[in-house]
């Protein structure tokens, strides 16, 4: 149960992370810069949350791997849905 909440917490802080990113692709406008703390508060409760559930460096090196696969994740979402490969004239 303890790592669930931990998994959700480290995605939830992640999408906050990457929303208050100035190069962020979601948004017209990222987060206010205050969000971003806030996301780096709940990653290190996260952390807190997985180093508990697996001890402290399983549960580190976890919260890295659940951390690091959520960004690339979301980074690769927003360039597939604005990029979205689309043919933009020529050849049908």
């Amino acid at each position: 149960m303890m790592g669930i909440a931990a998994s959700l917490l480290t995605l939830v802080a992640a999408t906050l992370f990457y929303l208050t990113d100035r190069e962020q692709r979601w948004l017209m406008k990222p987060l206010s810069s205050w969000q971003r703390l806030i996301s780096l508060l709940m990653l290190l409760a996260a952390a807190g949350l997985w180093s508990l559930s697996l001890g402290l460096s399983v549960g580190l090196m976890a919260w890295l791997w659940v951390l690091v696969l959520s960004l690339i994740v979301l980074a690769l979402l927003a360039g597939h849905h604005r990029d979205t490969f689309q043919k933009s004239g020529g050849r049908p």
